[in-house]
């Protein structure tokens, strides 16, 4: 089992840890897994983090990730006034080849999916998303990704797994388990004709860095239908990018992959080394715990007592939208080819408007497109 590969937090670290910071701090409020008490079962909690430091298939030139520093920044954060439980399970090391990692990392998350438990993964290189994602092959649900990255990474000059041609491999996989990849930060200076018209080909939709920089609301319905959301941290602003995420930005981005209920594994990639963005890293992590806290579950959606429903007629076809009574969110009816199915497409009062005003939503056009 994989889960015993993790190794545990040193107790020297965790005695070297400041008490004037420790009041009502994470580090008195989460089960750690040390050298004392060993392994914590992964079952009795809604959350978990692991470290791991695999970027061997970066693709990009990476720097040795401190993850004692960036436990030490989180450790401190005050824990919210939350009713779920937290552990963090130590750190995977590197296996004597890249496969070696990846399949390790692959059992775990299969481990933790088949016991509901929801994963924080912290360090390593984006090509990690690709054991992640196979670890849903048991499964029969489509898979849905979304990546905060300002490339698509799509290069298709390799037969290497890399941190820039994993979403290539996703896609042509064979378990043909990919319903929706989406792009949240791209730059257009960044990204080849070649991957835009491939995101347009497959149907796949990207939100500009500039769109999601003027309205962060434009974010949220993707993140709410993700499984999988990795946040390369290359994007952000204070990596030393002219542009880039800003750090109010990530924590809100990270708050909605919190209250996705879909959502079962956020990833934090491409991790560079200084004291300020380790302080970061450790806040869009309090961020996403505090998103999956307020999680409300709403799938009833033809019960007339917590949704509103309402039917456009736009360009000679009727859309179904629905508006939950509780949250306000929107959804859109998806009405697939495959044996009469359906399924409800997380939206916004926009796409409704848009409707309305006898335009095809994209979003609504696209998702009916992959189906």
């Amino acid at each position: 089992m994989s889960l015993e590969l993790l190794k545990p937090i040193k107790n020297s670290f965790l005695n070297d840890i400041d008490e004037n910071y420790l009041q009502g701090s994470f580090f008195n409020k989460i089960k750690i897994h040390t050298e004392s008490e060993g392994l914590p079962n992964p079952e009795l909690f809604d959350v978990c983090l692991i470290g791991i430091e695999e970027n061997r298939n970066s693709f990009f030139e990476s720097s040795k990730q401190d993850l004692k520093s960036i436990r030490k920044e989180l450790y401190r954060l005050k824990f919210g006034n939350w009713k779920i439980e937290i552990s963090d399970l130590g750190d995977l090391p590197n296996g004597e080849t890249v496969d070696d990692s990846y399949h390790a990392l692959y059992d775990i998350c299969k481990e933790l999916l088949s016991k509901k438990t929801i994963l924080v993964i912290l360090g390593g290189s984006n090509d990690l998303i690709y054991p992640i994602f196979k670890s849903y092959d048991s499964h029969n649900e489509k898979i849905n990704i979304v990546s905060i990255d300002n490339q698509f990474d799509l290069y298709q000059d390799s037969d290497l797994i890399s941190g820039r041609t994993y979403m290539n491999k996703i896609i042509f996989d064979d378990s043909n388990k990919l319903n929706d990849f989406t792009n949240i930060g791209f730059q257009r200076h960044l990204c080849s004709i070649d991957e835009i018209n491939l995101m347009e080909k497959l149907f796949f939709e990207y939100i500009s860095l500039g769109e999601i920089t003027e309205n962060n609301l434009k974010a949220e319905p993707v993140i709410r239908n993700a499984n999988i959301v990795g946040f390369d941290m290359k994007s952000l602003s204070i990596q030393g990018n002219p542009n880039g995420i800003d750090p109010r930005l990530s924590c809100i981005l990270s708050k909605y992959a919190g209250q996705s209920n879909r959502a079962n594994f956020l990833g934090l990639f491409e991790l560079n080394n200084n004291l300020i963005a380790n302080k970061l890293y450790s806040e869009i992590i309090w961020y996403f715990i505090d998103g999956i806290d307020k999680r409300v579950l709403e799938t009833d959606f033809y019960d007339s007592q917590t949704f509103n429903k309402y039917i456009v007629q736009t360009s000679g076809r009727d859309i179904t939208f629905f508006k939950s009574k509780i949250s306000e969110k929107w959804w859109v009816l998806i009405e697939t080819s495959k044996n009469n199915a359906a399924y409800f497409l997380p939206c916004l009062e926009e796409d409704y408007e848009c409707a309305l005003n006898n335009n095809i939503p994209i979003r609504w056009l696209k998702a009916t497109k992959r189906n």
